[in-house]
């Protein structure tokens, strides 16, 4: 506890130990989750541009799919011969 003399507080050397390694271990907790915050971020980013590859290629996918289906419907029923033995 501070003692107070002419509004100017003292500290022990002891108390002031305790407040330093308070504040360090606060300060290497807070870069911590800085560096982890920075490493959700860059894993989200890298998912965003997966994700979008993704749907790209599914968007390709479904052109090519629905310019099949009008070619099948344009040229008719296929001639199936069904055979029976």
């Amino acid at each position: 506890m501070p003692a107070s003399t002419n509004s100017v507080e003292v500290y022990s050397k002891e108390t002031l130990d305790d407040k330093i390694r308070k504040l360090t271990t606060t300060n290497i907790q807070l870069m911590t989750d800085k560096i982890e915050t920075e490493k959700a971020r860059v894993n989200l980013k890298a998912n965003k541009i997966q994700l979008l590859d993704e749907k790209n290629s599914l968007v390709v996918k479904k052109e090519e799919l629905r310019t099949e289906i009008i070619i099948l419907n344009v040229a008719g029923p296929p001639n199936i011969l069904v055979r029976r033995h």
